[in-house]
């Protein structure tokens, strides 16, 4: 073959360095790559794994105008990609589908734009940089979008795409493996209008089954051929026509010849999954929806199976603009589905392509809309998720207003309300992660108790609990005896007036420092207890006393001690809608001198845990608070230690309902990372800089649920623990993230 012609056929062979790929994560589990940044790159892709499970994907680039085809040498497409431009045309390269022939060499169909013409290629080896062919065997009025491609034994591509002109579904079936001669094309569907996406398959037999969308009755449809060539005998189901559904078909067969397939339910804005009944889907049929936090989701599904049998789904979330991977409890997707979300930065996850690699770790080639960029997942674990989440106590109706601390081995103690007992109840995990030897007690059951929790580990590892109790109309505190909060332990009322929102500290000797909300009249209270058991000498004042004859609405109480030990409370006055730092000048906060700031005038608080305060090195403020009047979760680094210049606010995530009940702390280099509750579910930030203006880190940790109360805590190695109520589930969750950035 002459070099002219090779250079039109191949064209182009890169061989990507590490120096040109970005990472935007590689942590412990999962690793996220991108793989293309040159242009407008990675819409349309469509991945297969080669024999050793390297990912080889054929996309769009839009800047070019072009098709590319990669093929990674590492799982994780980390470095040493190969990337060809195989057909130099212009306007090629839209609606891509990739499949291998028995060669494992890549056939790939797609759209020639600039002819309105259906185009395959067929690779002369893995990487398509020899011995390739490029075909059009369809180019009768506007054809070739929406193509899905698969191979027969004989090496010869089976297509399926969309004629534009006629608006039908068309099957092409080739002749010889180049689609260069003895080609057949039918449209065994022309009741409707039809065929705008599509997935197809073969069936044992070599029979072609195809998934495809009814544009005219808005439903989802299944054809099975009665030959190779769908020329007779051809069977047509409409599966689902529950409203609008149908869209982004993927389909799988199973080992029982059943097809499944994933696609978008838009009337209700989810993932929908089919599970047929028998081989052609006329019987038996049963369809699950995948339950999302909020907003619309499902577009753009990639479906495979893994070596159970279970469906796993990556898909787009429209409305948070995120990559999403469903893992199923069961064939039929109705229960225990594991929804993970590996990617939230940015707007991420258009044009998802799912395979699984030989662990049955997901592999997804995914569209960067935010940067133009193609990126590829390459998960960890089965599920996606590096962190460990667990039901930790699995009760009817626990969890709310939970307070964790981690004791002297790293295991999580926890303190919650138990609602259907109307008790404080108490966990201490048997290991790191909650999944053994848990510890779970009851040790205030008098009335209705156990509401806004804070917890505190005394030097020999035991329990100190503040809490409101709801029948007495007061705070109580309690100091158990042993680790596990067994036995008889306790119990004191340190001040009558002091009622809700308790935070807890405890003092250089032992003794308790409590901030709470008074009664209406008394406004933020702190108690100084003059012993351990808060018994006696207990030093009550209320620093903040509303102005006769006002009362004040105290939320938010958040409590730490400065290196004198003197509290330092983050608070809101929702009354005067008003958030303030207070800085005490002496340990009992008596002092006439106590420094009150109002360094967010505008902030409002929505509820009764919307902040969060912790000290940095210098004894600096950093407060996380919930400000509903701009729908934001905000990090405040005070300037000085009474916040009352130098401040830096950020606006760290901007969105309804989002921030809800955070917990902050800093990390090694004094970075802050906070746990919050928001749409998009159970989140995690960990910011990038002391101020968290640049390179913040989102995590969901549970997409399953938008999380409340949480309390956060930090491992050995830095990597956040944290504890929230689960309201779906109504029950106490657990998760420890396998990395300080939860991915």
């Amino acid at each position: 073959m002459k070099k002219n012609s090779l250079i039109k056929q191949f064209i182009t062979f890169v061989i990507l360095i590490s120096s040109l790929l970005s990472y935007t994560a590689h942590a412990a589990s999962n690793s996220i790559v991108v793989v293309d940044k040159t242009g407008i790159v990675g819409q349309y892709t469509s991945m297969v794994l080669d024999a050793n499970k390297n990912p080889i994907i054929s996309y769009y680039n839009a800047t070019q105008t072009k098709l590319k085809v990669m093929h990674c040498f590492k799982k994780n497409c980390a470095y040493f990609n190969s990337i060809v431009t195989p057909d130099m045309t212009s306007n090629v390269g839209k609606y891509t589908s990739i499949a291998l022939d028995s060669n494992g060499n890549p056939v790939v169909s797609y759209y020639d734009q600039a002819g309105h013409a259906l185009k395959v290629l067929h690779c002369g080896n893995t990487s398509c940089f020899t011995g390739s062919t490029i075909a059009t065997p369809d180019s009768v009025d506007d054809v070739g979008q929406y193509t899905s491609v698969t191979v027969d034994s004989s090496n010869k591509p089976v297509v399926s795409y969309y004629d534009v002109t006629k608006g039908i579904l068309k099957i092409l079936h080739c002749g010889n493996a180049a689609c260069t001669q003895a080609n057949t094309i039918v449209t065994p569907d022309t009741t409707s209008s039809n065929g705008v996406q599509s997935s197809i398959k073969l069936n044992a037999a070599g029979q072609p089954i195809i998934a495809y969308f009814d544009f005219t009755h808005k439903s989802l449809k299944m054809l099975t051929c009665g030959n190779a060539n769908c020329t007779s005998g051809n069977t047509i189901t409409t599966v689902d026509a529950s409203g609008d559904v149908g869209r982004y078909p993927s389909m799988v067969i199973s080992s029982n010849g059943n097809p499944l397939v994933s696609y978008l339910d838009l009337q209700n804005g989810k993932l929908k999954i089919l599970r047929c009944g028998n081989t052609k889907c006329t019987v038996g049929n049963t369809t699950a929806s995948i339950a999302s936090v909020s907003g619309v989701t499902g577009y753009f599904s990639s479906l495979m199976l893994d070596n159970t049998n279970l469906p796993v789904v990556s898909f787009y979330d429209l409305s948070n603009h995120d990559l999403n991977i469903v893992r199923c409890g069961n064939a039929a997707c109705t229960s225990n589905n594991s929804l993970v979300v590996p990617d939230i930065a940015g707007q991420v996850g258009q044009y998802t392509s799912l395979r699984l690699d030989a662990n049955n770790n997901p592999i997804v080639s995914y569209y960067d809309a935010t940067n133009g960029d193609l990126k590829v997942l390459h998960c960890g674990s089965s599920t996606c998720n590096p962190n460990s989440n667990v039901v930790a106590d699995s009760a009817s109706n626990v969890g709310q207003y939970s307070s964790l601390k981690l004791d002297s081995t790293g295991k999580p103690v926890v303190s919650y309300w138990d609602e259907t007992n109307g008790h404080l109840k108490l966990l201490h995990c048997g290991n790191a992660n909650c999944t053994a030897g848990n510890s779970i007690t009851s040790p205030n059951t008098t009335g209705n108790t156990g509401w806004d929790t804070s917890l505190q580990l005394d030097t020999m590892g035991n329990p100190v609990v503040s809490h409101y109790s709801h029948t007495d109309s007061n705070m109580k505190i309690i100091h158990c005896n042993n680790a596990n909060c067994t036995g008889i332990n306790t119990i004191e009322t340190p001040d009558i007036l002091s009622e809700r929102l308790t935070s807890l500290a405890l003092d250089a000797v032992g003794n308790p420092v409590i901030a709470s909300s008074g009664q209406a009249n008394q406004g933020l209270r702190i108690v100084h207890c003059g012993d351990a058991m808060c018994g006696a000498n207990n030093t009550i004042t209320s620093p903040d006393f509303p102005v006769f004859p006002f009362s004040a609405d105290v939320r938010g109480v958040s409590l730490v001690l400065d290196a004198s030990g003197y509290p330092v409370v983050s608070f809101y006055r929702a009354d005067i809608a008003q958030l303030k730092i207070l800085h005490c000048v002496d340990s009992a906060c008596n002092g006439p001198g106590n420094s009150i700031a109002i360094p967010d005038p505008a902030a409002q608080a929505p509820d009764h845990r919307s902040t969060s305060i912790t000290l940095d090195l210098l004894g600096n403020p950093v407060v996380a608070y919930q400000d509903s009047a701009a729908n934001a979760l905000k990090i405040m680094h005070c300037g000085n230690s009474n916040c009352t210049a130098g401040n830096v606010i950020t606006s760290v995530a901007v969105n309804p309902n989002i921030g809800s009940e955070p917990s902050i702390k800093l990390d090694a280099a004094g970075n802050p990372i906070v746990s919050y509750g928001a749409n998009s579910g159970m989140m995690v930030v960990h910011c990038g800089n002391a101020n968290c203006t640049a390179g913040n880190t989102f995590s969901v940790i549970d997409a399953n649920n938008n999380g409340w109360d949480s309390s956060l805590a930090l491992d050995v190695n830095g990597n956040p623990v944290v504890s929230y109520y689960n309201p779906t589930g109504q029950n106490l969750k657990v998760v420890h993230c396998g990395t300080a950035q939860c991915q």
